[in-house]
């Protein structure tokens, strides 16, 4: 964390970093992906293909001892630098295996690249690539579908017992760190109502507001259980605070059917017995501590055939990328052909002005086009230079033209 914070980019930095790399020549493209987490430049071109000067760029821009960076720092170059992003966007190289949120995170970083014009052909493709590799990662495999946290597995679980929950009112018993994190969950998952109930009011009126849900104290519990559909439990009390009276009363009274109820407590909120009530389903943080252990498993082996996708993948676009660099040649070897074709064009067009049969022109004009084109490379044959032995040159000979097939 000391590290990170360091060299970590600030949302009006970005746009400037961007800019002062291209600026300086130190790449030609660049993207930069700065979160909690990592603090990664991915760039093409310039003169920061060493690592030394992309890191001493690095250290300038944020005033930092190159020293302190020591042991730190990972570089990674060509095809391996885009199986790293394909990781990276599949969540295999986040702490928690498959999480989503670092690939939203890289679309981000990339819209912020593309304002700054500093995400050119290689990393448009490179970016759109990765994008396409999660994709497939997270329909081929089930990287992201199995719950891997305490807070997560509640609320897996509430799905599960009721269906979706976009129309379901959640009970939130406590105000801590686990409690709003099973709450932001929830919202995500569609809950929209909220009801807080914590024994110090301020605490519990600031989450209420937080997730647009409304503030209670604790005695209000047992007309709460009356409208909730998820009630979820993280207290202090020595005691448990939701009894079996209580519920089976709000049981008695409500217009709904299942109770959903989460003890996410030590020593436990809501009384055991809770459980044995018809239409209350009753789970503790032992339940889903399992469900969190088997998530996890889960996911490793997901992981196991997200890397051979992804090896796949990082094979694909290394085709991509060798075929770029032929492009120059074949561009020069296409041009040097057209020349040819013109200049002999021209010449037999005059034949035909001047009246000659044009089957005997045209085929005057192919056999020396032919003899024009080929004559620079017969010659190199026969007489090899010393970059390339006569073996080398008959075999791609072979390989350009497919003699090889042609004669069998």
């Amino acid at each position: 964390m000391e590290v990170r914070e360091k060299v970590a980019f600030s949302p009006e930095g970005l746009l400037i970093a961007h800019r002062d790399l291209l600026s300086k020549g130190v790449a030609k493209e660049v993207l930069i992906l700065s979160t909690c987490n990592r603090t990664e430049i991915y760039y093409h071109g310039g003169c920061g293909g060493h690592v030394d000067v992309m890191q001493s760029w690095l250290c300038d821009f944020h005033g930092v001892d190159p020293r302190f960076l020591a042991g730190h720092s990972y570089f990674h170059a060509q095809d391996e630098a885009a199986r790293h992003l394909f990781r990276v966007s599949c969540g295999l190289d986040s702490m928690i295996i498959g999480e989503p949120q670092i690939l939203g995170q890289i679309k981000d970083a990339y819209q912020i690249a593309a304002d700054a014009a500093s995400a050119g052909p290689l990393l448009n493709r490179l970016l759109h690539w990765a994008f396409r590799v999660a994709k497939r990662v997270r329909s081929e495999t089930a990287i992201g579908s199995a719950p891997v946290s305490i807070a997560y597995a509640a609320v897996s679980l509430s799905k599960q017992l009721l269906g979706t929950l976009e129309d379901k009112e959640a009970l939130l018993i406590g105000a801590g760190e686990t409690i709003e994190l099973v709450a932001t969950h929830l919202r995500e998952h569609g809950v929209e109502r909220f009801a807080v109930a914590n024994r110090t009011p301020e605490r519990g009126q600031q989450l209420a507001q937080r997730m647009n849900g409304t503030a209670f104290s604790l005695a209000q519990i047992p007309d709460l259980l009356v409208q909730a559909d998820v009630v979820v439990s993280s207290t202090a009390s020595p005691l448990p605070v939701v009894t079996v009276a209580a519920v089976a009363d709000a049981m008695a009274r409500r217009r709904k059917g299942e109770l959903m109820l989460v003890d996410l407590a030590v020593p436990r909120d809501i009384a055991p017995e809770v459980g044995k009530l018809a239409n209350c389903y009753l789970y503790t943080i032992d339940d889903l501590n399992d469900i969190a252990q088997a998530g996890l498993r889960a996911r490793r082996e997901a992981a196991l055939e997200a890397e051979g996708i992804i090896a796949e993948e990082v094979a694909g676009f290394q085709q991509w990328r060798e075929s770029l660099e032929v492009v120059p040649a074949i561009r020069r070897l296409r041009g040097h052909v057209e020349g040819s074709r013109k200049e002999e064009l021209q010449r037999f067009l005059r034949y035909i002005d001047q009246g000659q049969d044009p089957r005997v022109v045209l085929d005057a004009f192919s056999k020396a086009l032919i003899n024009k084109i080929l004559h620079e490379p017969i010659a190199t044959l026969r007489q090899p230079c010393q970059e390339a032995t006569s073996e080398n040159l008959v075999a791609a000979l072979d390989i350009l033209f497919h003699l090889s097939d042609a004669e069998g």
